[in-house]
């Protein structure tokens, strides 16, 4: 894939479709314009393209914090396969806050993507402080010479599919149906760290998981979770929280992501893993004792075992 992350010296000889937006999570609806966009490619003979930003609007505008739900490597992926072979990414700055549509289409679109295509969601918005409503966009089109393709919103459960009510989902703890509109599971990536060791001594050793810290992390609980390791994938029990009867007498600051897997014995310190989340097994508890704790660890372990796929 070739990814552009400067506007500087992009000139495409070939004529593009290009389709704007976000794209974090990559989700049903995002899919829908990515396949829309490499259909007309497809169609006119043209190039299909991606222009997204590294950092969200928001984060840039509002100093607001974004709980993103993929990271740029896994986003890549994801479109690379759906087969987009261009990703313009550059950093959402003043410089293009203050454009206008028409500046917007002229300068990027046109001037440096050679778009003959534009393909936006139907509520998208283009231009400063998103003034490019789709009919104005329809209207900069026919001005500049660009046809303008509007997508409709893809429905899951009589709800529209976006990131938004996506990472509500994650926030909650409701991973399984969150698949339904990401169209795959939520995965979350992580490097083994060294921790303390304190599972392996009540018979349940674990890996501990650092994560991205720009990623969302499901609501704290203990989850079913399909592991990735080199390659090769495994049943886990992941718990994601303070650990709450093992540091009963410190603050709860750190959230720890914890994986035991499954039937697993090998030594996997310093090596990058990726959980698959199939399922939510119950709430973060403080058990009373080490003893009740591993009862119920027994019993989380049970169920995954005897869990059934539907």
């Amino acid at each position: 894939m070739n990814i552009y992350s400067s506007l500087d010296n992009i000139a495409f000889d070939k004529p593009t479709a290009v389709t704007i937006g976000n794209f974090d999570g990559v989700h049903l609806g995002h899919k829908e314009l990515i396949n829309r966009t490499i259909a007309i490619g497809e169609e006119k003979d043209i190039l299909p393209v991606m222009f997204t930003f590294s950092n969200h609007p928001l984060e840039f505008l509002y100093k607001k914090q974004i709980d993103y739900l993929t990271s740029f490597e896994q986003k890549v992926k994801i479109i690379e396969q759906m087969g987009i072979k261009d990703l313009v990414s550059v950093p959402f700055d003043y410089t293009i806050k203050d454009m206008s549509t028409e500046v917007f289409a002229k300068e990027i679109l046109l001037s440096k993507l050679n778009a003959t295509d534009i393909v936006m969601g139907f509520d998208s918005k283009l231009g400063n402080g998103r003034q490019g409503s789709v009919d104005y966009l329809y209207e900069v089109g026919k001005k500049l010479g660009f046809d303008v393709h509007i997508v409709q919103p893809v429905m899951v459960e009589n709800m529209r599919v976006s990131s938004s009510f996506i990472r509500e989902l994650i926030k909650t703890g409701e991973v399984k149906r969150a698949e339904f509109f990401l169209g795959r599971k939520y995965m979350l990536e992580g490097k083994v760290v060294h921790g303390k060791k304190i599972g392996r001594k009540l018979g349940f050793p674990t890996a501990n998981l650092e994560v991205n810290q720009d990623i969302l992390l499901p609501k704290r609980g203990v989850y079913f979770c399909k592991i990735e390791v080199d390659g090769k994938t495994y049943d886990a029990a992941v718990s994601i929280g303070y650990n709450p009867t093992i540091q009963s007498n410190k603050p709860f600051q750190e959230i720890f992501v914890e994986a035991h897997i499954l039937e697993f014995e090998d030594d996997i310190y310093g090596k990058s893993v990726k959980l698959y989340f199939m399922d939510r097994l119950r709430d973060e508890l403080k058990f009373n004792s080490l003893d009740d704790l591993i009862r119920q660890l027994n019993r989380d372990v049970l169920r995954i075992k005897n869990y059934i796929f539907t």
